[in-house]
């Protein structure tokens, strides 16, 4: 459960969850002012950790006092703020780190968007449109730092996925990987290290790809993968065996996604297949996360979630078949498809 309150009043159960925007703001502000990392080292006095992180002690007394109430930060006896094992996750090098995703959903252009919620359920028109001026991505060709920010969080969100799609799905018969939406590569990247015989593209907007061949030569396959720009809309690169496209569907209307995935069967090589990594929604009307993600969607870009007989009728438009999806433990799933 995302919002485990089986043991409140129901009355309590709601109250406490029209506060958990308070909270979320918080870790946003700790993830800014990086306090996390300057407690790393060890617990520092209130007014060495706002000397550090250039802040009003007063102020960041209390934001620490709400975020200690969540288990996030602690005091020790000596009256000093300390890490605690959830506050862990906030720290930039913790290999499970969560910080860039705090900082894409907790604020800046997301926070802002959000605020439009009420208009999205008025009009269908996304909030960022409605706030901004312009789509999404349409904003992030124009504001480097804010599609840096982006990418860094998806990123994040995408390397356990990546390693369990290498886990879960057999690449041996493969040769070819296109990424189509890739970003900075991480999935692909994590793909050819596990299978030293593939090689891969990696293909986006260009200002999407800003990072991918760090990403490339942090995992040592920069010799076996290109970087292509490009858009899908338009066309698809050729060669490929096998097509992904991680967190990309979900970012479009069907009329969208169906365009997309006809390029990539129109590229796709005789007898290759196509992995979609998504979030599928249940039917069984319970809570999941791409609850909470198709929602913003609907915000962020007009996309949605989808059940996985929503993605065979877009396959089917698509002269694709649905030939298997595989839940991963993150909570993904890969759906694969064929002409």
């Amino acid at each position: 459960m995302y919002f485990d309150f089986r043991d409140k009043p129901d009355r309590l159960c709601v109250k406490e969850m029209v506060h958990g925007y308070n909270i979320s703001s918080c870790l946003f502000v700790a993830v800014e002012l990086e306090l996390a990392d300057l407690l790393a080292a060890g617990p520092l006095a209130l007014a060495d950790l706002a000397q550090r992180s250039g802040t009003d002690p007063d102020a960041l007394n209390r934001i620490l006092r709400l975020l200690m109430s969540a288990g996030i930060f602690s005091v020790d006896e000596q009256d000093r703020c300390a890490l605690t094992p959830r506050a862990e996750f906030l720290r930039r090098d913790n290999p499970e780190s969560i910080a860039s995703e705090v900082e894409l959903f907790a604020g800046a252009e997301t926070y802002l968007a959000w605020s439009e919620l009420l208009q999205c359920a008025r009009t269908g028109q996304t909030g960022f449109g409605q706030f901004f001026g312009k789509s999404l991505f349409e904003y992030l060709a124009e504001h480097p730092d804010s599609a840096r920010r982006f990418h860094l969080g998806w990123h994040e969100i995408s390397i356990r996925a990546g390693l369990e799609t290498a886990e879960a799905i057999d690449f041996a018969d493969n040769r070819h990987v296109v990424d189509v939406g890739g970003g900075y590569g991480i999935v692909t990247a994590q793909l050819l290290r596990k299978y030293g015989h593939l090689r891969g593209t990696i293909y986006d907007l260009e200002f999407s790809l800003a990072r991918a061949g760090h990403t490339l030569r942090e995992y040592g396959v920069d010799e076996r993968c290109g970087i292509v720009p490009g858009d899908g809309f338009t066309e698809v690169p050729g060669g490929g065996d096998v097509h992904l496209l991680k967190s990309v569907l979900h970012t479009m209307n069907d009329d969208d996604s169906v365009r997309v995935l006809t390029n990539c069967a129109n590229a796709l090589e005789p007898g290759g297949r196509i992995l979609v990594l998504e979030r599928v929604i249940s039917e069984d009307g319970g809570y999941v996360w791409g609850n909470v993600v198709d929602v913003a969607m609907l915000v962020m870009t007009g996309g949605r979630e989808r059940t996985i007989q929503d993605y065979a009728r877009l396959y089917e438009r698509a002269g694709l078949g649905l030939t298997g999806s595989t839940l991963l433990p993150c909570g993904f799933s890969v759906i694969e498809g064929r002409k």
